[in-house]
């Protein structure tokens, strides 16, 4: 039998190649278990679901903490050398979770973190070029502007979340745009906004993460609210239509008590009182940084005839 010369496994290693194959050895089992399993995917997207469905009706100190246990998880695992799409789709879990985070920073009064959790949002998305990540974080960062008093750039966040251009995202926009010019007393850029949002596509049976979907409650909200701040007239009817169309309890109906409250103030100071009596009765158990601060605009637009009746989450302290 003819020799055969097997390699020699322990020639010295002088041009490096078998520590290479070790390191790519380890690598290739890395990249083999580093994706998550689909049913950790799966119950991403259920809870980013559920995320939405209640961001704006369970009090927030319920949702903080297991959004931040989520973030992190899905931080970490963008940690690892995932296959690619598996990467681009926890590239928006986590994008949509900075969102949630972000929001409830700005309603809890944390302007530093809400502003950190904007800009995250706004990577993920430009990682993503995903049209409703895009609008979504563009929303937030309308959100953000507008509660720190820089109503201009709410105004020109709300349009860039529209031309992002998913149906989903047109009925939040409006609403941000038009609310923003209100107060800054921009009639004419505030009705062509709330123009959009009536005529905004039907989209409610869609399961998407981020917002809620805007339905008519939130529509007959938003217009007695920027109604009410032009001091247009109807403020009073829309109001009421707003009240009838929420739900006893809920911050939704705050914000049509808040509206009617803010159309009623020159002309029936009591009336207007009672109501805002009401809302602090929902701020006790939803508390919301937005709804505080109207309340306390209405205040002290009204003047001496309503007694300040709430606490604002950032320190402005009114007592009944």
């Amino acid at each position: 039998m003819s020799h055969v010369e097997l390699p020699d496994s322990a020639r010295p290693d002088r041009q490096g190649m078998a520590a290479a194959s070790r390191a790519a050895a380890m690598l290739s089992r890395e990249i083999a278990y580093a994706d998550p399993d689909p049913l950790t995917m799966a119950e991403f997207d259920d809870r980013l679901h559920r995320y939405a469905t209640t961001l704006l009706t369970l009090p927030h100190t319920l949702l903080v903490r297991p959004v931040i246990a989520d973030w992190r998880r899905a931080q970490a695992a963008l940690g690892r050398r995932l296959s690619p799409a598996v990467h681009r789709e926890l590239t928006g879990v986590a994008g949509f979770l900075s969102f949630y985070l972000g929001v409830l920073a700005v309603e809890t009064g944390d302007d530093p973190s809400a502003r950190r959790f904007a800009t995250l949002t706004d990577q993920f998305a430009a990682q993503l070029d995903d049209p409703l990540l895009t609008g979504t974080a563009a929303t937030l960062d309308s959100l953000v502007a507008f509660v720190t008093g820089r109503y201009d750039a709410a105004a020109g966040a709300a349009r860039r979340a529209d031309a992002a251009g998913h149906p989903y995202l047109h009925g939040w926009a409006a609403a941000l745009e038009a609310g923003a010019a209100a107060t800054l007393g921009d009639t004419d850029t505030a009705l062509i906004a709330l123009d959009r949002l009536t005529q905004r596509p039907n989209v409610q049976g869609l399961r998407h993460p981020g917002w809620p979907a805007f339905d008519e409650v939130r529509e007959a909200c938003v217009v007695a609210d920027v109604v009410s701040r032009m001091g247009g007239e109807g403020a009073a009817d829309l109001g009421r239509i707003a009240v009838d169309m929420t739900s006893s309890g809920t911050v939704e109906r705050g914000w049509a008590l808040a509206s009617l409250a803010g159309a009623l103030a020159p002309d029936d100071p009591p009336e207007a009182s009672r109501m805002l009596g009401e809302i602090v009765d929902i701020l006790d158990v939803h508390p919301s940084r937005l709804l505080s601060r109207r309340v306390n605009e209405i205040v002290s637009i009204a003047g001496p005839g309503l007694l300040p009746l709430t606490t604002h989450p950032d320190g402005a302290d009114t007592t009944a």
